[in-house]
């Protein structure tokens, strides 16, 4: 879809240094339009906080359960009806004139509850990423959410034909390798690969996986692992390639397919580069 939010830095803005991931993203969707998938990257990897009518504990913290019972305030920004999120607490802290309760929450599961019907304000007034992001945007950022939660199982016996992965763009491939540099205490191997499934079928449903072996202490946390780069890998590619990520046992025959043919990303370090 053509992303109508305006990456412009609010003039209104008192405190314009940059503090957060965020913030970084933000410039770089500013200087370069076709970078905008990285800030929507950093808002589904962060935590935001949302002016609600009532508090969940003492923390301001709910889980994505309880998240999907809370009624948030709503106000007029601009003539519309608006959702207000903040990045940190003390941003929100920073635009508020009086207490009030709110919630902490994934942005991702913010963007899987909310389905475009109002626009969405974040860091209003009080970030360099000082954004409004617009109702029909909203809902595409709604529709990868939710994307991003889908799980398919395959069935024992079923045939699997691993071959190397079409072209992919670089940028998108840069962004995958930056989140696991993130991840490289948890990510023992990641390789990149096309794998046809086919279940008894006329054609075999063909699809780019990002095949993943985790390290021990990576295990433990492997769901969210998997969502993390999940998430990630969706907002690279835009929504325009299907994107999968599969936690692979490193000696299992599916991953060491994916080595003869696959492309090997790296897990490193990016803080030693410089």
């Amino acid at each position: 879809m053509s992303d109508d939010t305006n990456f412009e830095r609010d003039d209104s803005m008192s405190h314009p240094t940059i503090e957060t991931a965020l913030d970084l993203a933000f410039e770089r969707a500013r200087s370069d339009e076709e970078d905008s998938g990285a800030f929507y990257d950093a808002l589904f990897a962060a935590t935001v906080f949302m002016p609600i009518r009532s508090a969940f504990n003492d923390a301001g913290e709910a889980s994505e359960t309880e998240a999907q019972s809370i009624e948030p305030l709503v106000w007029e920004v601009e003539g519309d009806e608006t959702l207000l999120l903040f990045d940190t607490e003390e941003r929100l802290a920073r635009w508020a004139t009086e207490p009030m309760n709110y919630v902490g929450i994934p942005g991702s599961t913010f963007f899987k509850m909310f389905q475009g019907e109002l626009q969405v304000a974040v860091n209003l007034t009080v970030a360099p990423s000082s954004v409004m992001i617009p109702s029909d945007v909203v809902s595409w950022l709604h529709d990868r959410a939710e994307a991003m939660n889908e799980v398919e199982e395959i069935p024992a016996g079923t045939g699997m034909d691993v071959t190397a992965p079409p072209e992919l763009a670089p940028e998108a491939i840069g962004r995958i390798t930056a989140k696991l540099a993130g991840l490289r205490r948890e990510v023992h191997e990641a390789i990149i690969f096309s794998l046809a499934i086919d279940a008894g079928e006329d054609e075999a449903v063909r699809r780019v996986v990002l095949g993943v072996a985790l390290t021990v202490g990576g295990i433990e946390d492997a769901d969210n692992i998997a969502t993390s780069l999940a998430e990630t890998a969706t907002v690279a590619f835009n929504g325009e390639r299907a994107f999968e990520v599969a936690l692979l046992d490193p000696e299992s025959p599916l991953m060491n397919a994916a080595r003869n043919v696959g492309v090997k990303l790296p897990i490193v370090d990016l803080s030693s580069l410089h």
